[in-house]
């Protein structure tokens, strides 16, 4: 049997197919998961982070109602356009205190945290 006909054996019979999908992705599992235990934290440590003060919280509520975060996330995008155009990326570290994560999926705007923190966390801005 050739290397390019074995594949017939995967098409022709369903169990071998779903037991061999099960082993790619439980190594593929493994190389992603097992890392992770060596290391001490996942998240950097950056210098003025902070949990929110109550008002802060209280903008930062405005800025979720008003669906500020669609457009201007704190997604970690260091794509070159991006940085050049809005300046450096956000870190994980800067969101740790968010929860829920307001991270969108396109981010069209500035992140409100790198143009003013007092914009974002005042909820005054509107764009």
């Amino acid at each position: 049997m050739s290397f390019w006909t074995r594949h017939q054996i995967f098409e022709k019979n369903s169990i071998i197919l779903i037991a061999g999908i099960l082993v790619v992705i439980a190594i593929g599992g493994l190389v992603e998961i097992t890392p992770l235990f060596y290391l001490k934290s996942t998240i950097e440590v950056v210098d003025g982070v902070r949990p929110y003060t109550p008002l802060e919280l209280a903008g930062r509520n405005i800025y979720v109602r008003e669906g500020c975060y669609l457009c201007h996330s704190q997604m970690i995008r260091p794509l070159r356009d991006e940085v050049e155009r809005y300046g450096h990326f956000s870190l994980a570290a800067e969101s740790m205190y968010d929860h829920p994560f307001q991270w969108g999926s396109k981010r069209t705007g500035p992140d409100l945290a790198r143009v003013a923190p007092n914009i974002r966390m005042s909820g005054t801005s509107r764009t």
